[in-house]
Formats: C-alpha cells, structure tokens, sequence
C-alpha cells in the first residue's frame, strides 16, 4: 500500500513538474507578447477602475507583473555567439535588470505601504532607469530579427508603449521638483498621491509621443517643454525606422525565398529544343 501511495505521488510530481516546463517553454517562446499583455495591463487598470483602492491595488500588481515579465525578456532575448559569451552576456544583462528592478519595486511598495512624498523622486528615477534599460534591450531585440513575425510585431508595440512609460516617468519627476512646469485644464488637487498623478502624465505622454496633443495639459517651464518636443521628435522617428526595418526585413525575406527556389528545367520551359 505504501508503495502505491510513493508511486502515485511520484507520478503525481511529474505531471506537475512537466506542466511547469511546457508552461515555461511557452512562456519563453511568447514572451514578448506576454510583455505586452502585462504593459496593457498597466496602463488600463486606472481608465476602467478610477482612482478608487482597489484600482491602486491592482495597478501595483500590474506594475509587479510588468516588471518580472521584463526581466524575462532580458535574460532570454536573441543572441547570437558562442555559447560561453552568451551566458556570460546573459548574465550580465540578468544582473543588470535585477540591480535596476529590485529597487525600483521596493521604492512601489513602500509607497503604497506607508506613502512619502520624499520617495516620489526616487521611485520615478528608478522605474525610469529600469524601463530605459527594458527598452533598449527590446530594441536590440528588434534590430536583430532576420523576419517578421507576431512575437517581433509585438515586440516592436512592447518599445513604442515603453517609451510612452518613460517619458512619463520624466514629466513625473519635473513636476515632482518643480510643480509649476505643466499647467492643466483640471488643476490637480494639492497633496495628491504619485499613483494619481502618474497615469495624469502617462496620458501626456503617449498623446505627446504620437504628436496628437490635445492642448488640455500644457508644458510652462523650458525643461518641460524641451521634453515634450523630444519626446514627439523620438516617437516619429522611431515610427519611421521601425517602418523601414519591417520593410526592409519582409523585402529581404521574400528576396530570400525567390533566389533559393530552384529553376525550372530550359527543356520544359522550350519543349522544341
């Protein structure tokens, strides 16, 4: 009997330990596209749930998600090599994503936790640290790819919502040091928290990166409005280069295709040869 249970719990441990690695295999192959998913996340947690508790909550856990999905995308992005300067890079960039996310993740829990002004400041600087460097990795990644495919498409929206993210983190901490930089239509009341203001400048920001600009939020101070202007310069520009390498990666690939499809046989093509 005993040995009945030892062997149905081992077989019990398998069919969990193969459930982990198809998911991690999965989780790998997609990742980029789970990396989008969780910065979505991100940024509608606050338009559907409003600024009530729960939706800080949940932002924070969207936040926590986003983060440890980046830090995958670190470890396991494409490179090419030797196998011993690969792990050694891939170790490099996996120290550098931990040093950069671990503080930027305290400095949310602690804010949320017991809520200090004086953290504002640090926490933007840090989650902006750690999505520049999420960022240009993503666009290693980009540059790399040899064709086009869902996970690079996903990849290349994963940059575009990156840098909407960081530039916000900017406005954040020019507003933090210097309220009057930004005058808005709907004054923000004093002594509100960062997890109010923050999806305020998210909402600038991508309107900024995509050059719509509504004129409701108005940059004052010479630092905001230069930040503004080369936000909407990086945003177009990155558009452009992104068009261009999808273009030129699907021209390449069809140019491929063509030259390795062999030719037909002459007597078939001139039967009175």
């Amino acid at each position: 009997m005993a040995g009945i249970l030892m062997g149905s719990r081992r077989s019990g441990d398998g069919v969990v330990m193969r459930l982990k690695e198809a998911i991690g295999r999965e989780l790998r192959t997609r990742r980029h596209t789970a990396l989008l998913l969780a910065i979505v996340a991100l940024l509608a947690v606050r338009p559907f749930l409003g600024d009530a508790g729960a939706a800080t909550v949940v932002f924070n856990l969207a936040a926590f998600l986003t983060l440890l999905v980046a830090l995958l995308t670190i470890q396991v992005d494409e490179l090419v090599g030797e196998r011993e300067a690969l792990l050694v890079q891939q170790r490099k960039r996996a120290f550098v994503g931990w040093a950069l996310g671990v503080p930027a993740l305290a400095v949310r829990l602690w804010l949320f936790i017991a809520p200090d002004p004086r953290l504002v400041l640090v926490g933007a600087v840090s989650w902006l640290m750690f999505f520049s460097y999420v960022t240009w990795s993503q666009l290693r990644g980009v540059l790399k790819q040899r064709e086009v495919t869902g996970e690079t498409i996903s990849m290349s929206i994963s940059i575009y919502l990156l840098l909407g993210l960081s530039w916000a983190l900017v406005y954040v901490i020019i507003f933090t040091r210097h309220p009057e930089a930004f005058q808005f239509a709907t004054p923000i009341p004093g002594g509100v928290s960062e997890a109010y203001r923050f999806p305020i400048f998210i909402y600038f920001s991508l309107t900024t990166l995509s050059t719509i600009g509504f004129g409701d939020i108005t940059p004052l101070s010479l630092q905001a409005r230069y930040a503004a202007v080369a936000e909407g310069i990086t945003g177009q520009f990155y558009l452009a280069i992104l068009v261009a390498r999808l273009v030129g990666m699907q021209m390449s690939r069809a140019a491929t295709s063509s030259t390795s499809t062999p030719a037909h046989d002459r007597r078939t093509e001139n039967p009175d040869r």
